[in-house]
């Protein structure tokens, strides 16, 4: 029976967000049904995590604003080899290793995440890949990483926690707010990311821009969080965005204008 499982509602949600998912990699489907499948996924999720039980309401809006804004950001991201799987490595480690002084989630969930992650790039890394992660890897990977952040949220109650997707957030949303600034469609599909111009502006390897993006992820998880085994303030924490955001376009600008794409 479905009451024996554990996460019963989590794992429901995961299969509706995977087919849908899959479905997308074969065929074209609507921006609508996509939409649609992921915010009942989400809400199985949350309803699996007893986060509508929370108080008060008005964060619930907010919490779908978020996990909807995750999951387009890390598909996006999915676009040269190694990427999500590097980054989703350095995620789950850090979750495991948060795991040991804040032991809130199970560990064999987190392991078995790696270890699919670990096969998955055994695969993935490398010059020519010989499977990649489509929209059903790196959307199911972001439904895990939405799961885990949220109950990490419920029991902290701390938004500094967002900080784990530093890199993929910096990336995403101001290359986001640069195509609206521009008055692009940002439903269409574009090669503006900072990660898609050191590839094919500058012809950097995929590998190496990959290690590179997980490999600062992974500094700033084990200084903020994992080696003081406590969270940032939020004044550090506001710090570390500005300055983020201030270096991503000191390094993406110039980029920009070398290559004419301003």
């Amino acid at each position: 029976m479905a009451s024996d499982f554990l996460h019963t509602w989590m794992v429901l949600g995961l299969v509706w967000i995977s087919a849908i998912s899959l479905m997308d990699d074969m065929y074209t489907l609507s921006r609508k049904l996509r939409f649609g499948i992921q915010f009942l996924a989400i809400s199985m999720s949350f309803y699996d995590l007893g986060v509508f039980e929370q108080k008060p309401f008005w964060t619930l809006p907010i919490l779908f604003f978020i996990a909807l804004g995750i999951i387009n950001a890390i598909n996006f991201m999915d676009g040269i080899n190694g990427i999500t799987g590097l980054y989703s490595l350095v995620f789950f480690g850090s979750i495991l290793a948060i795991n040991r002084f804040m032991p809130i989630f199970e560990a064999s969930l987190i392991q078995y995440i790696i270890l699919s992650i670990l096969v998955f790039l055994i695969f993935n890394l490398r010059r020519k890949a010989l499977m990649f992660a489509g929209d059903i890897g790196s959307i199911s990977m972001a439904y895990f990483v939405i799961y885990f952040l949220v109950k990490w949220y419920l029991a902290s109650n701390d938004w500094t926690i967002i900080l784990f997707l530093l890199v993929y957030g910096v990336d995403s949303f101001l290359t986001l707010g640069q195509r609206l600034l521009r008055g692009e469609n940002v439903a269409l599909p574009h090669r503006s990311h900072l990660y898609q111009l050191l590839v094919n502006q500058l012809k950097k390897d995929h590998v190496v821009i990959s290690i590179a993006f997980a490999s600062v992820q992974f500094l700033l998880n084990f200084f903020l969080f994992i080696y003081p085994q406590s969270f940032p303030s939020p004044m550090i924490a506001s710090i570390v965005l500005i300055v983020s955001a201030m270096v991503y376009l000191l390094i993406k600008k110039p980029l920009q204008k070398k290559f004419n794409l301003i």
